[in-house]
């Protein structure tokens, strides 16, 4: 068994139910409250073993790559340190985003040399995502739990946090604000224009549309031969709306990237609106769950025809290229 075949025969061992999500969680739409999170911050300050324990996670990460201290400066970053932090959105987000001074780093890793600061990042994020946010998707601070995640943005260096236009951030390395967070009306959401929700709207119309597909077929494959001609027609269909979805998804998902860069305006920015107002009609839970039919699908394919997953051929090119360099 070969070539598509063996994908779909996968894809149908990767189906699963995926109910309805109901409302999600954003806290971007909530009103704001009088002081920061207690749990994070004493007073406007970042509490000592907060700090501490932030940048102790990243030195043992990085302990193979010397000069941490050096080259690298810390923030925390997002809503979860604005006075938007009590909305009910499930657990907490902190955010914690690394500037790199990608010159004293190379220095003292110099088998990264030749490559740019973007092509290192996506190396260094996927390890950040493999091997340290399972560690920390859960973690207890205080009298709540936070999903910590982190990520290295190459965009502005390592001095110019403004450049990527962040809602707030504050400095663990220097221990201080270097965006203090916003002073918003009690019912943000009048800020916006129309249009902003007519769009978000009509992404949530196509994720419940693509969800209603998925449980279409799904069940039609189910009751179908395997392999016959309407079952192999099913599949590829399936295959399809996936792909639509993951397509969805990233847009909206990587979207948000370019609200905070240097080309986007941040906090304000459409992009941004489109994601949270996502979270919060429980669009992002759908696409993210038929794209992770799809994903387990692929993989299981790749496994069962080379052994392996198989990375993108960006990541494969660079992996080598250091795998050269040892």
């Amino acid at each position: 068994m070969s070539g598509p075949n063996v994908f779909y025969e996968r894809l149908t061992a990767s189906l699963t139910d995926i109910p309805d999500p109901g409302k999600g969680g954003s806290g971007y739409f909530s009103e704001p409250t009088p002081t920061l999170d207690p749990n994070l911050f004493d007073g406007t300050r970042v509490r000592p073993e907060i700090r501490g324990w932030v940048l102790d996670t990243l030195r043992e990460f990085f302990l193979a790559t010397p000069g941490f201290d050096r080259w690298a400066e810390v923030w925390l970053a997002g809503s979860g340190i604005t006075y938007q932090w009590a909305a009910d959105r499930g657990n907490g987000d902190l955010d914690v985003l690394l500037g790199i001074d990608y010159a004293a780093f190379t220095h003292d890793n110099d088998k990264y040399t030749g490559l740019t600061a973007e092509e290192t990042s996506r190396l260094i994020n996927e390890s950040l995502r493999s091997a340290l946010w399972p560690r920390t998707a859960a973690t207890q601070i205080g009298d709540r739990i936070y999903e910590v995640t982190f990520y290295w943005n190459p965009a502005g260096g390592l001095k110019d946090i403004k450049a990527i236009n962040p809602y707030a951030a504050y400095s663990l390395t220097r221990d201080e604000w270097a965006i203090e967070p916003p002073q918003l009306p009690s019912d943000p959401r009048s800020t916006y224009p129309d249009e902003y929700a007519e769009a978000a709207t009509r992404d949530e119309q196509q994720a419940k549309h693509l969800l209603d597909r998925y449980r279409y077929l799904s069940s039609s494959l189910s009751a179908l031969a395997k392999g016959s001609p309407g079952w192999m027609n099913a599949a590829a269909e399936l295959r399809q709306v996936i792909a639509e979805a993951t397509t969805l998804y990233d847009g909206i998902h990587l979207g948000r990237r370019q609200a905070f860069s240097p080309q986007g305006s941040g906090y304000v920015d459409f992009h941004n609106y489109r994601w949270q107002s996502a979270k919060e009609s429980g669009t992002v839970q759908i696409l993210r769950r038929l794209k992770e039919v799809g994903a387990t699908a692929q993989q299981s394919t790749d496994i069962t025809l080379y052994g392996q997953v198989i990375d993108d051929a960006q990541t494969a090119l660079l992996k080598a290229a250091l795998w050269d360099r040892r």
